[in-house]
């Protein structure tokens, strides 16, 4: 059989109670209680977890330039240009929502991408994608994108495409690991084709000018 060794919190609780029991001498039970080494009670409160589905906060995009407004008209624009043309990798399941202050409020500014709910009047279903510019100052801004149901791969390539334009440079992605990121080039169909002559078409001859008539 296992033998059970005594805890060693027993002779500690045992001081604990014959302490308390001695009035007056608060120094002194306070003394005694430090030597025993016991962690005070905040030490042991755990600590309380996000909630699953909470928002953790963003992710910092780092070298934005320019204030709120110019970096929001720069990701507002290419995120139009890019994501919600027809044909658009997001064009299809997204829908994109924005709001901005006026640059003389500071230019604060959320961009939204919803998941697209087809089946109410307002297709803007639950977020997917949230990128917040926070203004610091009169030409700086802190950025954040935070991915809240987009699918990983396309979270990751929107986060590239976006900290490209917050530098400054604008266009499209040319290239991305994401399966159905880029668009295909569109079919050369409708290009203009040379035309070709028909086996039943006769060249035209230019008629014979008349000849005056002889004079007998």
């Amino acid at each position: 059989m296992p033998v059970r060794r005594p805890s060693i919190l027993v002779p500690a609780l045992l001081t604990i109670a014959a302490l308390t029991g001695c009035a007056g001498n608060a120094p002194e039970l306070q003394s005694q209680l430090q030597s025993l080494s016991i962690p005070s009670t905040s030490e042991n409160t755990p600590t309380v977890a996000a909630l699953p589905g909470e928002p953790q906060g963003g992710k910092l995009i780092s070298g934005a330039t320019g204030s709120a407004t110019e970096i929001y008209s720069r990701l507002a624009r290419g995120a139009m240009t890019c994501w919600f043309p027809v044909g658009g990798p997001l064009k299809k399941d997204y829908v994109f929502h924005a709001t901005a202050d006026a640059p003389s409020r500071g230019g604060k500014a959320e961009i939204v991408i919803h998941e697209r709910d087809s089946s109410q009047p307002n297709p803007r279903g639950p977020k997917a994608f949230v990128i917040a510019i926070q203004p610091t100052g009169d030409s700086s801004a802190n950025l954040t994108a935070e991915n809240r149901k987009m699918p990983n791969p396309f979270a990751a390539a929107m986060t590239d495409d976006i900290s490209r334009w917050a530098k400054g440079t604008d266009g499209c992605a040319t290239t991305s690991p994401t399966p159905g990121w880029i668009p295909a080039p569109p079919e050369t169909a409708n290009a203009v084709q040379p035309v070709k002559k028909s086996k039943d078409q006769k060249p035209k001859v230019k008629a014979a000018q008349a000849k005056p008539a002889q004079q007998p």
